[in-house]
């Protein structure tokens, strides 16, 4: 217990001091997380700490975040994207993983360890970018839940994984029950979701405190579940998450209760990983090299090619395929629990520890400037080497003037299309996201299915004729191009911020909408008529629903 408290100590005494510093200069606080470990196993080695615990010490920490991603996983609206979801991750996982299983053997591994290595670079993290897939304004992106779907499927191939090796790796006969047991925990978590979940919610009506403790109680029982069942500490977590509801409103006091343990398990799992890191051999590098090609650059251009392939429009393609530029955190796990077990090449779990580092510190970046990558890649034609679709769903009437272009459907342009009907002007809908293709094809006359940064989108929704462009995407950078059109037509873009509001207006737009505004201004005039009596408190929740789930 005395070196675990002081292993904790020492973890969280450097991250602090060296977060000062990423604090002070405004830089990402990965790479100084992953610092910390790095003298952090200096100062481990120095006093002899056992190893063992540092791995366990590691799994806890990544037990826990895929935990907290657990919670925020819209499983209603993984329905939705689904069907490609698993499509791309299980072609993309598929190809990668074969591809570096040949790697590995050609390099002389021995099958199990060339699949350590296959599964390392064919999984992608469930950490890294879904710290960049969230938006406070409850607006996301279709590369957003397109993103976080895919993520989901992988981190469902990955508990199959563990569960695979669990019973027919590490035991010593076959355990076929184990897979039934995990069945059942599932079983149990969805039950949970759908059944039971919302009534004990409603019933703590919003108290912080024991919704922090209703969380931790059900990452620890299902952990406990898991234990007892002799499976992985992972598979417990990932239920345990699911089990829980996004269930607005009595589940948004307990998401954010919970989420404060993301600022405590975020530095144990970084700095063990910084201070799993040693000095890597030749045959490290060898492996580590085939890992980071893999994972930074076939990983993203496989998927943007599969999406591509699939309908998408060559931005959201990018967009998805630079959030799986990073070794998950299953992987990282899969490969802890086989040094634990004796069952894999120190070298290979070297590399694998070090190709986590690297990108990681890689993803950060790549997650901010996600735009600017798509910008860079466009105008070096990779966009449209890859096979992006530009025309094959598009109409538009040929003597069409004096119409208004509606860029994105999904966050308002369902009213705008309505409004403008309404005032007999006609429209021209521009959007990228192919599920609501048929929605878009019924409803609207004109349409023009590609991505904003497209000069073609522009040419074939006629700009130079429009009467006015409004752009309801929640999207900086879609926003930006509105902004930034060169033709002389009013332009109205959608913001999230007083300051981007300002900086756009300044930069030629028309006008702005800022949602907040608008839905504080609806909120006031609703509890105005359910003060006066003109509608029920039934019909004064329904609108505050509403607000809520329509930006």
């Amino acid at each position: 217990m005395y070196e675990i408290l002081f292993a904790l100590t020492l973890i969280f005494g450097l991250a602090a001091a060296l977060l000062l510093v990423a604090a002070q200069k405004g830089l990402s606080v990965i790479p100084f997380y992953l610092l910390a470990g790095v003298l952090a196993g200096v100062v481990f080695e120095g006093i002899g700490f056992d190893e063992t615990q540092l791995l366990d010490l590691a799994q806890w920490g990544v037990a826990f975040l895929v935990f907290l991603f657990g919670i925020h996983v819209d499983v209603e609206a993984f329905r939705s994207t689904g069907r490609i979801s698993v499509t791309v991750g299980f072609v993309q996982a598929a190809l990668i993983g074969t591809l570096t299983v040949g790697v590995g053997l050609l390099f002389g591994l021995e099958p199990l360890n060339a699949a350590y290595l296959a599964i390392a670079a064919a999984l992608s993290s469930s950490l890294v970018a879904t710290s960049y897939l969230g938006d406070e304004n409850g607006a996301r992106p279709t590369y957003e839940r397109l993103a976080e779907s895919i993520h989901f499927t992988e981190d469902l191939f990955g508990v199959l994984i563990v569960l695979g090796l669990s019973a027919f790796v590490y035991a010593a006969t076959p355990a076929w029950e184990q897979l039934a047991v995990a069945g059942g925990i599932f079983a149990l978590a969805l039950g949970i979701r759908y059944v039971a979940f919302h009534r004990l919610t409603a019933r703590l009506r919003g108290d912080s405190e024991v919704m922090m403790l209703l969380g931790v109680s059900f990452v620890v029982g299902f952990i406990a579940l898991a234990e007892a069942a002799n499976l992985s500490i992972v598979v417990g977590a990932f239920a345990a998450g699911i089990a829980i509801a996004d269930d607005y409103p009595h589940s948004l006091e307990l998401v954010d209760t919970v989420d404060d343990l993301e600022d405590f398990f975020t530095p144990i799992f970084f700095v063990t990983v910084g201070a799993l890191l040693t000095i890597p051999g030749l045959e490290t590098l060898g492996y580590t090299l085939a890992l980071v090609v893999a994972v930074l650059i076939l990983n993203p251009l496989l998927v943007a090619f599969i999406l591509l392939r699939t309908g998408f429009d060559g931005r959201t393609a990018i967009l998805t395929g630079l959030t799986l530029d990073q070794v998950s955190v299953f992987s990282l796990f899969i490969a802890l629990e086989a040094l634990a077990a004796g069952q894999i090449a120190r070298p290979v779990f070297d590399a694998i520890v070090l190709a986590t580092a690297i990108t990681m510190i890689v993803a950060t970046y790549t997650g901010r400037h996600a735009g600017t990558i798509n910008r860079w890649l466009r105008d070096r034609g990779v966009v449209r080497f890859l096979g992006e679709p530009v025309g094959d769903r598009t109409i538009v009437a040929d003597d069409l003037e004096d119409h208004v272009i509606i860029v994105d459907f999904e966050h308002g342009g369902r009213q705008v299309l309505e409004a403008c009907s309404s005032l007999d002007r006609p429209t021209v809908v521009i959007e990228d996201n192919p599920v609501l293709f048929e929605e878009v094809r019924e409803e609207c006359e004109n349409y023009v299915y590609g991505d904003v940064l497209n000069e073609t989108v522009w040419e074939l929704a006629q700009l130079e004729d429009a009467a006015a462009v409004i752009s309801l995407t929640p999207e900086h950078d879609r926003a930006e191009t509105v902004v930034d059109l060169e033709a002389d037509v009013p332009r109205v873009v959608r913001v999230t911020e007083t300051e981007t509001a300002d900086e756009f207006l300044e930069r030629g737009a028309t006008g702005v909408i800022y949602p907040d505004t608008i839905a504080a201004e609806r909120v006031g005039d609703d509890l105005e008529a359910l003060l006066a009596e003109e509608i029920s408190r039934e019909a004064f929740a329904e609108r505050g629903r509403e607000h809520y789930e329509i930006p």
